[in-house]
């Protein structure tokens, strides 16, 4: 999956990143990821992250209860500690809790994961 960067529309503009939809197991998908988890000025942080958000786009007729983790690309260099996350997607409930080494990704035009 690869993530574009994009800007908000706020008067203070602020960056994030999402993918094209994609889908798996029969559904269809967006990841979003925030840079310090949308701080004002996270170019003035020495320490920063990214946070993750996975979102369903498909309607679904029941509850899809998922486990998922983030695990680096084949070709990058990127140092990322998985974390098993759990959630129940439903038509209420289609988008996770935010949150999940970071300048490099801040600096490349696309990030692979």
């Amino acid at each position: 999956v690869q993530f574009r960067p994009y800007r908000t529309d706020d008067f203070i503009t602020r960056l994030y990143y999402e993918t094209p939809r994609f889908t798996v197991l029969n559904q269809t998908w967006v990841l979003k990821a925030r840079v310090n988890d949308s701080e004002r000025n996270p170019n003035l942080s020495c320490k920063r992250t990214l946070s993750f958000q996975l979102i369903l786009k498909s309607k679904v007729n029941s509850a899809l209860e998922c486990s998922f983790l983030l695990l680096k690309g084949p070709y990058d260099d990127v140092k990322i500690k998985p974390v098993i996350q759990h959630h129940v997607f439903s038509n209420d409930a289609n988008e996770t809790d935010d949150s999940v080494e970071c300048n490099k990704l801040l600096a490349a035009k696309n990030i692979n994961l």
